[in-house]
């Protein structure tokens, strides 16, 4: 099942490239209060999920318009974000694993360099990345997003994947200043990735049902119509349950939370972002959005 949010008509199903409101139907069933949001929906899913079929045959179908969708999520308690999780080891577009130089780190290490991004950086599709005022330099950062779907703690793997409910895209935008980075600050990640439309997520959520594999999936990233990255989700050094499963283990994790799972390039195999740019970011299974690119 695909699940969207849409601009003026709340929740909704896609289904055969339409648009159908659900969210109204619901309401009116008992299963969501009026104006429920994504969260909601998700806090909620294995009590209503056996209406949302009835709620989508009652419901008109909206022809697709990417224009229409809102972000899946808007206002998850936190977005956690993986760092250096992929094997990588080549420098073409052919290597799945990511571009760059091998990572040394041991696994357990690289689940420590685990970040926070605020939820104000969030954006949906057809939205516009803005370059936050005295920031030259940004790289977009394609990955795989978890959405959690219960409120879940001290998880081990084995217990890890019961707790997703779903998968979307997110863009880790990054600043990059020269100050910064010659200072070596590990910690202004937070700042770096933080700005506001930092996040850009979407199309939908494709819930796990969907996605038997998480770690044997496609992503493709282009710019200006211009391939830039490639890789598969099997190139990551920790899945998606050892994330989650750790993640769960440092607080409490809630429906609708976030965590994207870790780009594939290295910084010197990104491309840099200038106004006007156009991007087109797509991972197999879940869907494409498209993203633009102004100064402040």
């Amino acid at each position: 099942m695909k699940l969207a949010s849409l601009k003026r008509n709340g929740l909704a199903v896609i289904r055969d490239d339409a648009y159908i409101p659900i969210g109204d139907v619901l309401a009116q069933q008992g299963g969501l209060e009026s104006a429920a949001t994504m969260i909601d929906l998700i806090a909620s899913f294995d009590r209503v999920k056996g209406k949302i079929p009835d709620a989508a045959a009652k419901g008109q179908s909206l022809p697709p318009d990417p224009k229409q969708l809102a972000a899946p999520v808007l206002k998850p308690s936190k977005i956690w974000a993986a760092a250096g999780n992929y094997r990588r080891g080549g420098t073409g577009l052919e290597n799945a694993a990511g571009r760059g130089q091998a990572s040394s780190v041991p696994p357990e290490e690289l689940l420590e360099q685990a970040f926070l991004k605020p939820p104000s950086a969030i954006v949906g599709p057809e939205d516009a990345i803005v370059f936050p005022p005295g920031v030259e330099t940004i790289f977009p950062e394609l990955e795989l997003c978890v959405v959690i779907g219960k409120e879940v703690r001290n998880l081990t793997r084995e217990q890890a994947m019961d707790a997703v409910f779903g998968y979307t895209i997110m863009l880790d935008v990054t600043a990059r200043n020269a100050r910064q980075l010659a200072q070596g600050l590990i910690a202004t990640r937070n700042v770096r990735k933080g700005y506001a439309t930092f996040a850009p997520i979407g199309p939908w959520i494709t819930t796990r049902d969907e996605v038997p594999n998480p770690q044997g999936l496609k992503m493709q990233l282009w710019v200006n119509d211009k391939l830039q990255q490639s890789a598969t989700t099997d190139g990551m050094i920790n899945g998606v349950a050892e994330i989650v499963s750790y993640l769960s283990q440092v607080g409490t994790l809630y429906p609708g939370d976030l965590i994207t799972t870790g780009n594939p390039d290295a910084p010197d195999f990104q491309e840099k972002l200038a106004p006007g740019d156009t991007l087109r970011c797509e991972i197999e299974r879940i869907g494409s959005m498209t993203l633009y690119v102004r100064s402040a």
